[in-house]
């Protein structure tokens, strides 16, 4: 009986706690410019790809965060003339993206920087093309993030900033780079 008692004072006392809280849902969305790291040397690799982001963080009062994030991310392509092979002369041409999607945390720093990071998995597609076929495939594989995000508060709703982005995908033993413009948008509050 003792137990039950103490029990139902902890639940109360929690109850209480946190609805003493101001909670908030913010929405966010980027795009930019995402650089492959490899030690890959082609002729004809092109590194440089476009990326983008939504993002739902739900924020208490106090300054960490948790949410959920998915993305795309141009890793790299690849394209080759006049390949000799035994078949012919023919021209290659490859692709990898990918598709992330995280769970992901944040701590405020300043109500202006913010670090975030994250976990889980990702689809990637790969694309090649030789002797006028096409073959697709994707494959599933773990990966996280880490970044440090810079916001300036419009209005009580609005904020726009920019965000440096590190993202590692196990399967390849590869990264990506990424500058993203971000727009922040506070959706609910209770």
């Amino acid at each position: 009986m003792r137990k039950i008692g103490l029990i139902s004072c902890l639940l109360l006392w929690l109850c209480a706690a946190l609805s003493a809280q101001d909670y908030h849902l913010n929405g966010y969305a980027g795009f930019g410019y995402a650089r492959f790291i490899t030690d890959l040397e082609l002729d004809g690799l092109n590194p440089n790809g476009f990326n983008g982001k939504i993002r739902l963080m739900w924020k208490p009062e106090h300054l960490l965060s948790v949410g959920i994030e998915a993305g795309y991310h141009y890793l790299y392509s690849y394209s080759y003339s006049d390949i000799a092979t035994d078949f012919g002369v023919t021209d290659v041409s490859s692709s990898l993206t990918a598709l992330p999607i995280f769970l992901a945390a944040g701590m405020e720093i300043t109500s202006s920087i913010e670090l975030l990071g994250g976990i889980g998995p990702t689809i990637l597609y790969t694309f090649f093309e030789s002797h006028g076929n096409e073959t697709k495939s994707s494959q599933l594989s773990a990966s996280y993030f880490m970044a440090g995000r810079y916001q300036y508060t419009i209005n009580e709703s609005l904020a726009v900033g920019g965000e440096l982005n590190f993202y590692h995908i196990d399967k390849i033993e590869d990264s990506t780079l990424s500058l993203q413009f971000i727009l922040s948008y506070h959706l609910l509050s209770w």
